[in-house]
């Protein structure tokens, strides 16, 4: 199943295999911005989960076990509002 695409936020289109970004004018006209690298947000939040990822595997203590999983969370939350930088 296809979800919808969101607006003022990258999505990845699987019926285009590349991200697009839907922005809405002033006139109320959809913009389609798309691009077949992933945005350069998307790459960095994800090298932060991977970092986040491998302490949270090594460490021992139940409390910077969840500190950390807190800011993972946190992380993923921003990449699924990544907005267009221009």
């Amino acid at each position: 199943m296809i979800r919808k695409l969101t607006q003022n936020r990258w999505n990845w289109s699987q019926k285009d295999q590349q991200w697009v970004f839907i922005e809405c004018d002033d006139n109320g006209t959809l913009l389609y911005h798309y691009q077949i690298n992933p945005p350069k947000e998307f790459t960095e939040l994800t090298m932060k989960i991977k970092i986040l990822n491998d302490k949270l595997i090594m460490c021992k203590d139940p409390k910077k076990n969840s500190d950390i999983f807190n800011e993972m969370m946190k992380v993923s939350k921003r990449m699924q509002s990544m907005g267009k930088s221009c």
